[in-house]
């Protein structure tokens, strides 16, 4: 296993240009991972991963990932000093992993006519992206469409957030409006107005659910290029609801009328 001890090694700068970077990780077709659960479920989902870097703590704690570490072609052993370099986690495992983005491209074709989705119009936090993702992982969806102001899909911030979802999931990055003009899907706009359909009084059979950016939700002409409005019914006094979470009851939703049917019973 090759020892890395400088802070300058090539591959260390590769690493953190990567990491920090999404132009970098867009010209270059990889990306970034910390910590085993993260690296185990890539390698679980057929990602390619090209290098890893561990710390000699991290070898002495996990014996069986040191293991698998050491049969890796690619993995070095970092001091601690090149670990304060790369580490972007305030409890860092010792383990990092450089990695080649799947070669999954998802086209519009592969859109299921009968499907459930979940759209996701120009959301800039990591944190809900991966919440989504994860959520409809969970859920059973048929998968998630982003429009391509939404924030990198391959951020570090955005895979923790899925916790290994975005391997599985469908992920269609797409022109919003023109999807939602040309789709069979029908399109529900979730917005916060009474005169809205409830959410909880639809079929999200062959359709996709819009979710607007966390500070200013759908805008009315967005709201508009759907064929539908809906809004989550709420009796408390909050206005509205984190993208995130409203997101994840419009999910529950859509698995609801399939998890009835396989436990026997119909809902409304």
């Amino acid at each position: 296993m090759e020892k890395i001890e400088s802070r300058d090694n090539a591959k260390i700068k590769e690493y953190v240009k990567i990491a920090t970077s999404r132009k970098r990780r867009e010209e270059s077709g990889k990306f970034v991972l910390e910590g085993v659960k993260l690296l185990e479920e890539a390698a679980r989902s057929g990602v390619e991963i090209e290098r890893i870097f561990v710390t000699e703590a991290c070898l002495t704690a996990r014996p069986a990932f040191a293991e698998k570490a050491a049969r890796h072609p690619g993995s070095c052993l970092i001091s601690e000093a090149v670990e304060g370099k790369i580490s972007q986690s305030a409890s860092p495992q010792g383990v990092y992993a450089l990695c080649k983005k799947l070669d999954k491209p998802e086209n519009l074709g592969k859109i299921d006519s009968n499907g459930s989705y979940i759209a996701l119009w120009d959301l800039q936090d990591p944190g809900n992206v991966g919440t989504v993702i994860r959520g409809a992982d969970a859920m059973g969806l048929s998968g998630v469409i982003v429009s391509e102001n939404c924030c990198d899909l391959y951020s570090l911030k955005t895979i923790r957030a899925a916790m290994g979802s975005l391997f599985r999931v469908p992920v269609f990055p797409v022109e919003m409006e023109r999807f939602l003009r040309e789709t069979p899907l029908t399109s529900y706009a979730a917005v916060v107005t009474p005169d809205a359909l409830p959410a909880t009084r639809v079929s999200y059979r062959g359709a996709v659910a819009v979710i607007g950016n966390e500070g200013r939700g759908l805008s009315p002409e967005q709201a508009a290029a759907c064929s539908a409005r809906i809004t989550i019914p709420m009796r408390g006094n909050a206005e509205s609801l984190n993208a995130a979470m409203a997101a994840s009851i419009l999910m529950w939703e859509m698995a609801r009328a399939s998890l009835s049917k396989e436990n026997g019973y119909e809902t409304n």
